[in-house]
């Protein structure tokens, strides 16, 4: 049972708890997606530090504008983004990328589900035909950004 954290581990995690954060990032951007308390955990704390620091934003954002560059190109590849999901979801994926290149606070649970949404290979970025199962996910990765 987790046992809550000092501020200082919160803010500061240990470099243990940063190790075991970067190893498991998939399952703990996974747990913060579905509400977990960055206090009751010190991986949980180091994950939820990660994500929000600058250059995470960054690197979300910039993964962001690739599947609007990818969906813009004719493509021989059989793997990867369908193009017409991130096409019909341009513009939310332009603002969800201005949200994160933005120095307003963001909600972690938004930042973690984002990183979920992103990199699950089997999620609508990548089977999502039609774009409105990768819209319905853009809007609740959009709410929990904002709270």
């Amino acid at each position: 049972m987790p046992s809550t954290i000092t501020p200082q581990q919160l803010f500061e995690p240990r470099f243990g708890a940063r190790v075991r954060a970067r190893l498991h990032h998939r399952l703990l951007d996974q747990a913060l997606s579905e509400g977990a308390n960055p206090a009751e955990c010190a991986e949980w704390a180091a994950r939820a530090a990660e994500l929000t620091k600058r250059a995470s934003r960054e690197r979300a954002a910039d993964e962001l504008e690739q599947l609007i560059r990818f969906s813009d190109r004719p493509h021989r590849v059989k793997m990867g983004p369908h193009p017409a999901a991130a096409r019909v979801n341009r513009e939310e994926m332009e603002l969800l990328a201005e949200m994160l290149r933005d120095d307003g606070p963001l909600y972690v649970r938004g930042l973690a589900r984002l990183q979920v949404t992103l990199s699950d290979g089997a999620g609508p970025v990548y089977t999502d035909s039609d774009g409105r199962a990768l819209a319905r996910e853009l809007r609740h990765v959009h709410a929990a950004l904002m709270g």
